[in-house]
């Protein structure tokens, strides 16, 4: 049986660090285990587009990504990303084949833990969108007028006081 674990939040909520954790706990456990950034698929795009564009074929290469790895034979695929942005939620949702599991765990995380973390980020540049706090600050509040409209959470989690280990063995505990 195949399962999709997709990690939603707002930007430093630690959607990629708690996947990198995730991969490497269900290794543990004897499964295969793809991660597939959306974030990732979305920057290999090239070309000047609206944002609105932008997200959208984005989520559309990402579904065929998440899709494919199923095919491949992966036990568990680990999507994140700013799903909501690019509408893929429910094509996302059925790359699951009928007999799978599909497990949507929001990360939270207050801004100001998210401003530390992504200006401590060396993988972040200089220049990036989201060290700007005006611009976190505005996409948190975005992301939180959104959660009433977001899929159904197998798992909400606040991800101040705990380590990505912690996080990865309660949402691993959804599969193992």
């Amino acid at each position: 049986m195949s399962d999709l674990i997709v990690l939603a939040g707002p930007i430093g909520a630690g959607k990629s660090t708690v996947a990198e954790a995730l991969g490497r706990r269900l290794i543990k456990a004897g499964l295969t285990a793809a991660i597939a950034d959306l974030d990732d698929v979305a920057f290999a795009h090239r070309g000047r587009v609206d944002l609105a564009e932008f997200w959208r074929r984005a989520g559309v290469a990402h579904v065929g990504l998440v899709r494919g790895w199923f095919e491949a034979g992966v036990d568990v695929v680990i999507a994140h990303g700013p799903f909501f942005e690019s509408g893929s939620y429910e094509e996302l949702f059925e790359t699951v084949e009928p007999a799978g599991r599909v497990h949507h765990v929001l990360l939270l995380v207050p801004v100001d833990v998210a401003l530390e973390r992504v200006t401590s980020d060396p993988d972040r540049g200089p220049q990036a969108l989201s060290k700007d706090p005006v611009f976190l600050r505005t996409t948190h509040d975005t992301f939180r007028e959104l959660i009433p409209t977001l899929p159904l959470s197998a798992l909400v989690v606040e991800t101040t006081g705990s380590s990505p280990s912690e996080l990865a063995e309660r949402i691993a505990a959804l599969v193992v």
